[in-house]
């Protein structure tokens, strides 16, 4: 009897410790707020996208012809951004509309996530953007907005010819004492209407801060080194002396610069101003004596990545919006440490990146 009045007791003692146990796990449960808020491993996955889920993910990007340096770096960093995060990043060059509307075609037919295109002119474009969204493909329009585009990254173009014609009005007021009258020339690009905008945005930032000094004597057609080349060459030949010159990039006026300095033609009053900030810009800006004294960051491939990230988000299946990027001015004061550190940081910033509905 007493044997068995002992297992009783063990027993009833296993019990109580059972019970003391259970709930000390249970209120344990309750008062630690890491434990209880701590997201599953589903729900981060569900957030920000599993690896496997962006392998999945095709992203195609129509661009100008690569032969422009702009382009052919900037496709370089989205690959190598591509590639980090593992998304599947694909490029076709294009030299015209025509040749976009068929890589455009190409990449439905080929079922994309997302088609990233540079856009020119947008009534060009609109109905291939239109056919890729009837496809459940989202449309990302690059530099020209079009109505209806599933997202937009740019710049606006009148700041950014502004901002050159700012640059540039600076040089001459420096140089250029009031009475005395600084003859310029404008290497523009009539093709493309965003191109017209920002060489009215030079024009009139020259005229607005420079006033008389400056007479405006020839317009010819840059864009290219090409036919940069041929604008300084018959400017050389108009009979009068060219002071300033202003281009929407650099990629023409570099065409000017190699013109210029052909023929020997340079001096304190010379100077040539644009937009982009290739690295043949930068290197004539280092030259000794450069007429070439002044150029405008846009950072396009610093936001190679932000390109990739926002067609990610819409692949994801999240709304997108309007982008619009900061600019920096390049000068012969600062090119040397913009060149050794590739730091927007050492450049004075005209405008700053925002974000906005489309309207």
């Amino acid at each position: 009897m007493k044997k068995h009045k002992n297992l009783l007791a063990i027993f009833l003692v296993l019990i109580m410790i059972f019970s003391l146990l259970v709930a000390c796990n249970k209120g344990a449960e309750e008062k630690d707020p890491d434990v209880a808020d701590k997201p599953t491993e589903e729900t981060v996955t569900e957030d920000t996208g599993s690896e496997e889920s962006l392998s999945d993910i095709q992203i195609a990007y129509v661009s100008g012809d690569l032969a422009n340096e702009i382009f052919a770096t900037q496709v370089e960093a989205m690959q190598k951004y591509s590639d980090e995060i593992g998304v599947t990043f694909l490029n076709t060059p294009c030299k015209d509309d025509p040749a976009k509307i068929s890589a455009i075609e190409n990449y439905v037919e080929m079922g994309v996530d997302v088609i990233i295109v540079h856009v020119g002119v947008a009534e060009t474009l609109k109905d291939s953007m239109e056919f890729a969204q009837s496809k459940g493909i989202k449309f990302f329009a690059y530099d020209t907005a079009i109505e209806g585009c599933d997202a937009f990254f740019g710049w606006d173009n009148y700041d950014y010819g502004y901002a050159i014609g700012a640059a540039a009005a600076n040089w001459v007021n420096e140089n250029f004492k009031d009475g005395e009258v600084c003859n310029a020339v404008s290497a523009n690009y009539p093709s493309y209407e965003f191109l017209v905008i920002r060489e009215q945005g030079y024009i009139d930032a020259i005229n607005e801060l420079c006033g008389d000094k400056v007479n405006w004597v020839g317009e010819a057609v840059g864009g290219t080194t090409a036919n940069g080349v041929t604008a300084g060459e018959n400017w050389l030949q108009m009979g009068v002396d060219i002071n300033l010159v202003v281009g929407i990039n650099d990629a023409g006026c570099l065409g000017v610069y190699e013109a210029f300095n052909a023929a020997g033609y340079g001096g304190d009053k010379v100077a040539i101003y644009a937009g982009d900030a290739v690295s043949d810009a930068l290197n004539a800006m280092t030259q000794p004596d450069s007429i070439y004294r002044g150029t405008v960051l846009t950072g396009l491939v610093y936001y190679a990545p932000q390109f990739i990230d926002i067609c990610v988000n819409m692949a994801q299946g999240n709304p997108e919006h309007y982008y619009y990027g900061g600019l920096w001015f390049v000068t012969n004061d600062n090119v040397e440490a913009y060149m050794k550190s590739g730091s927007a940081a050492d450049l004075d910033q005209y405008s700053e990146y925002y974000i906005k509905d489309p309207e």
